[in-house]
């Protein structure tokens, strides 16, 4: 988790006037209360001042016996409380927020979003990045809940079983976004991946292109976005694409090109990787500054970064609405009522390169 809790707000103003909705209240969240420090040592059958030095002083106790509570603790998804030296009634007014990186501005409008939105009430924002890794996507979740926020959004969804669990444990308003699962843990602000890369293949078919490919990452979002490219690609009767999955550190995907000869159009799973891929092509010679008819090999990206607009050919896209995103996530958890699973949607916007 990053080393940074950014304070949002007045924090005198934030004392003075009353919150505008209570987001940890009995009945907002999941039903039922979070697992406690005394559960645990019950499963375990140990005691609750043994369970204590587990957490704090892992060393005083013997082995065998921190292996029963640690595991007594997984089952219940028990996490320890990092602010108990507060009044038990106290609140953090802090909002966990874990994203998969920092180092691409895609999800920079998301974050913007929700901090404009929580901003007026006086929350603060503590901010911790997964960076693609299932591991680590964990210690992060657990991390933020320790410090006992009064809700989590996340980009996407759990990447596994013990991260939705530690979730739906913590009994507090819970956010999913950039993508629509179908049954999200509490609630979900984003867009349908699938569709996204239909729309892309139904416009390459379009335009006459018959050699697709799709470049990016295996995570479940990107992972979505090539099975709607690829199915749609299939049932417009033209030979599966070719998938190239970049590694993590592949930040512009220059070299990209080089792997995928005789592709003549290239679905990009963001656009940091669509410039790259762009890069690769000047480099060879494919590449035109002229509109997407003249382009030997036509390019699509995903995040409508605004490098995109500045470079020539212009970077074709689909935009995704980051900044509503995060206003509706940081609604969601504020308000309890009305529809979980909100769908914004997305926008194919045309350019020069495809």
């Amino acid at each position: 988790m990053l080393a940074l809790t950014s304070w949002l707000g007045n924090p005198e103003s934030c004392r003075l006037r009353p919150m505008s909705s209570e987001l940890t209240d009995p009945g907002t969240g999941p039903a039922g209360a979070a697992p406690t420090l005394s559960e645990v040592a019950k499963r375990a059958g140990v005691s609750s001042i043994t369970v204590s030095r587990v957490v704090r002083m892992p060393d005083l106790v013997a082995p065998e016996t921190r292996a029963r509570v640690e595991r007594a603790m997984r089952d219940l998804g028990y996490v320890p409380n990092l602010v108990a030296g507060a009044l038990a009634s106290a609140r953090t007014n802090s909002v966990g927020v874990l994203v998969p990186t920092i180092a691409n501005s895609i999800f920079a409008d998301t974050v913007q979003g929700l901090s404009d939105k929580l901003e007026p009430l006086g929350f603060s924002v503590i901010l911790a990045q997964s960076r693609y890794d299932a591991a680590r996507e964990d210690r992060m979740l657990a991390a933020l809940l320790s410090r006992r926020p009064e809700a989590i959004i996340m980009v996407g969804s759990p990447a596994t079983e013990e991260g939705s669990r530690l979730l739906r444990n913590a009994r507090i308003p819970i956010v999913e976004t950039w993508d629509l699962p179908a049954n999200p843990i509490d609630a979900v602000a984003g867009f349908d991946n699938y569709k996204a890369g239909v729309a892309v293949a139904k416009h390459l078919v379009a335009q006459g292109r018959r050699q697709l490919a799709f470049i990016g990452g295996d995570d479940p979002r990107g992972t979505r976005r090539w099975f709607g490219f690829r199915d749609e690609a299939l049932a417009s009767g033209l030979a599966e694409p070719r998938r190239l999955i970049l590694d993590r550190k592949d930040s512009g995907s220059v070299a990209a090109h080089a792997r995928l000869p005789g592709v003549d159009a290239v679905f990009a799973a963001n656009d940091a990787h669509a410039i790259g891929f762009m890069s690769g092509l000047r480099k060879a010679g494919l590449l035109r500054d002229g509109p997407a008819s003249a382009q030997p090999v036509a390019v699509i990206g995903l995040g409508d970064l605004e490098m995109g607009q500045l470079i020539s050919p212009t970077l074709s896209t689909i935009s995704v609405h980051g900044d509503a995103i995060g206003r509706t996530a940081a609604t969601l958890t504020l308000e309890r009522g009305g529809e979980r699973r909100v769908d914004l949607g997305f926008e194919l916007v045309l350019r020069d390169s495809g």
